[in-house]
């Protein structure tokens, strides 16, 4: 584990720890969760064309990994995770000052578009019990997708005794759960375990995946937060840059950005 914890910190550190040379823009950079890519991305394009000369640089991935990143000395402006847990280890060591939700979201199963193991709602924990029904998750030690995921599987177990370590014993865990989205394109799992948002925007791309709701007795609400990163030995924040992170935050709350956030499958805070 530590080995990948270094390989981590090293690619951040490679991709984004660096001082630009010198241009005409000021830079944004931003740390986010994989599953908000899409609506950031339309939120971000708002935010440039109202701020002349500045320039946004995203970075997406599971949020453990940014977390990873952070704590190792390489920090972006703008941090935004799937949960609440990976902001509260920043604030403990002064990383952030405080954090913000601006959305919610569920998880969903998801099946090839051809479904050839005949999975559906009712029959959905049965199926994932099946070692021959091939299961892939995202990883609980570095994407909060994975811990809602096994907190999901952990209460199926309390009216279906034994199903956890069943469904764990088979299950393939993935770093992000946007790595599950190319297998069920290619058939290459019999079910994956996304954030509903995810499979709702592949359906709004004309994408054939199949969503299967998830009962909220098993369910959890996973809250997208974001923090802005303050001054440190390893990150200098002008004034000017620390008034920009705070109006691209405000822009992510407001009426605007919920809007935009609720097109793509969240529920809006």
């Amino acid at each position: 584990m530590k080995k990948i914890f270094f390989l981590i910190i090293l690619i951040l550190f490679t991709t984004f720890f660096y001082i630009p040379e010198a241009n005409a823009h000021t830079l944004i950079r931003i740390f986010a969760s994989d599953a908000v890519a899409k609506p950031l991305r339309i939120i971000g394009n708002i935010f440039e064309n109202e701020h002349h000369g500045v320039k946004i640089n995203y970075e997406f991935s599971a949020s453990g990994v940014f977390r990873v990143g952070i704590l190792g000395g390489v920090p972006p402006d703008i941090y935004i995770s799937s949960n609440e847990k990976y902001q509260d280890d920043l604030m403990e060591i002064a990383a952030i000052n405080s954090y913000k939700v601006f959305a919610y979201d569920y998880l969903a199963a998801a099946t090839p578009y051809t479904n050839q193991e005949g999975i559906n709602k009712s029959n959905l924990i049965s199926k994932l019990t099946n070692k021959n029904v091939s299961l892939t998750v995202a990883s609980p030690n570095f994407s909060p997708a994975g811990h809602y995921t096994m907190n999901m599987f952990r209460a199926m177990n309390k009216t279906h005794h034994g199903v956890f370590n069943k469904i764990v014993d088979h299950a393939i865990q993935l770093l992000d759960p946007a790595l599950i989205i190319p297998l069920l394109k290619n058939d290459k799992t019999d079910i994956g375990i996304l954030y509903a948002s995810q499979l709702a925007g592949l359906k709004r791309e004309g994408i054939g995946v199949n969503m299967i709701p998830i009962s909220k007795q098993y369910n959890s609400r996973a809250e997208f937060t974001i923090s802005i990163i303050n001054k440190s030995p390893f990150h200098f924040v002008s004034p000017r840059r620390k008034k920009l992170n705070m109006e691209f935050e405000k822009l992510l709350l407001s009426k605007t950005g919920q809007k935009i956030l609720k097109q793509w499958g969240f529920s809006p805070v």
